[in-house]
């Protein structure tokens, strides 16, 4: 039975005495089987949080935003976002301009045990951030957090950061994405392609799948210019 992406607003708490034995890695070779975005039209839509994706090696697995199941929309480097992914890249928006920094957080889980994941990444406010990586197991258990700095800026040229990470074993189920430095309306960012390090062959999935929001992170300083082009209805 497909695995389900369950959504509440809480903390997690990692377990007393829990080792991990994971890696920050920015290195987007290390992560050979990608996931480009517009297979969903990169045409500025909004899409149901979860849906389906499929990467370029067949694994499997959904994206959606942690604790709002709300839409999430997909954009596109240097026409509906004016950020510095590589041109024409996809790119998943949590839309936190628009529905509020409330439970904002980029999820993916996967279909199949990774040894770990990753994806390019930007908030939508121009300036300096801190973005974090969680990676989670098939227990609901954290496996750890990274944490990698960057600039946003409207340059279109392919040098946003990488920000991925793996465990030593291939027990990862799911990664999350946020973000310290997103303008008035943080954690306000997108992913770009994201990628599968070393893809692990399948193995029994659990009952369901539980990811936990973070807590929410305060409001960064006002004044800074936005990085997207793009609007939604009359916003």
């Amino acid at each position: 039975m497909k695995r389900k992406f369950w959504m509440v607003l809480a903390g997690l708490t990692v377990s007393a005495g829990m080792t991990w034995a994971g890696t920050l890695d920015q290195n987007p070779a290390d992560f050979p089987t990608t996931v480009d975005w517009c297979q969903f039209g990169c045409s500025g839509g909004t899409f149901l949080t979860p849906t389906n994706w499929v990467s370029s090696g067949a694994d499997t697995g959904e994206v959606g935003l942690n604790g709002t199941g709300q839409d999430w929309y997909n954009l596109q480097q240097g026409s509906t976002w004016n950020g510095n992914f590589s041109p024409g890249m996809g790119v998943v928006y949590n839309g936190a301009a628009y529905y509020g920094a409330a439970g904002a957080d980029i999820v993916m889980t996967f279909d199949q045990a990774e040894q770990g994941a990753g994806a390019y990444f930007q908030t939508d406010y121009y300036g300096n951030f801190t973005a974090t990586i969680t990676l989670y197991d098939g227990s609901f258990l954290s496996l750890g957090s990274y944490v990698a700095t960057g600039n946003s800026n409207g340059n279109n040229d392919g040098s946003a950061i990488f920000l991925g990470a793996y465990d030593a074993t291939a027990d990862v189920w799911a990664i999350q994405f946020d973000a310290v430095g997103g303008g008035d309306f943080e954690p306000d960012f997108g992913i770009g392609e994201a990628g599968l390090y070393y893809p692990a062959a399948s193995t029994p999935e659990p009952a369901s799948m539980l990811l936990i929001a973070p807590a929410l992170l305060g409001l960064a300083a006002f004044g800074r210019k936005r990085i997207m082009n793009f609007r939604r209805g009359n916003h």
